[in-house]
């Protein structure tokens, strides 16, 4: 069951520069729930297919699952460029250290870090947009209780206005003056 339901999403995000136009004739979505299924696996075969020339847009309240991570950080190796906007009171709870995936991550060609500013509230999104045609969102963070545990849904869009939408959201997100950047030392 859990491969057949991975291998629906895959024409979606397959789709490039030349398929867009059947992305937006063609728009999709398709849910999928935990703990009845493994959440980490479909973002994992989403994020394992960008690469060079690829886009990512990743709003999270919770990164904390390490998989996911090494997912984000082989998407920037293989070429794509990938922005992580984060919740600082989520990220305060992370015991961090030079080998961890989100140190790694941060310190990686392509990939920028920005946190969101505590006095400006909770950045409480859980989506991310891959090359403006397929968004991810849903009640599901990206750590592994909530992947994998939790009654969680994870929803994934090819309907180009709603990623658009998304993304939109995103810029005025990631334009915010009081952001800081990631930074560990």
């Amino acid at each position: 069951m859990k491969r057949a339901l991975m291998l629906a999403v895959l024409p979606v995000i397959l789709l490039g520069p030349a398929g867009q136009s059947r992305a937006e004739r063609t728009a999709q979505v398709q849910m999928y729930n935990s703990p009845e299924m493994n959440l980490e696996e479909i973002d994992r075969s989403i994020l394992d297919q960008v690469g060079a020339g690829g886009r990512i847009n990743f709003a999270f309240y919770v990164l904390s699952d390490y998989t996911i991570m090494d997912s984000l950080r082989g998407a920037a190796e293989r070429g794509a460029v990938v922005r992580i906007y984060l919740d600082p009171r989520e990220l305060e709870k992370l015991t961090l250290s030079n080998d961890h995936p989100l140190v790694k991550l941060s310190r990686t060609r392509n990939v920028e870090i920005k946190v969101k500013d505590l006095k400006d509230g909770p950045m409480h999104l859980k989506s991310y947009s891959v090359n403006g045609v397929l968004l991810r969102t849903g009640s599901a963070n990206e750590s592994h209780s909530g992947l994998e545990r939790q009654d969680n849904d994870l929803l994934v869009i090819s309907d180009k206005p709603t990623v658009s939408s998304f993304d939109h959201k995103f810029e005025v997100m990631w334009a915010r003056p009081s952001n800081t950047k990631f930074n560990y030392q």
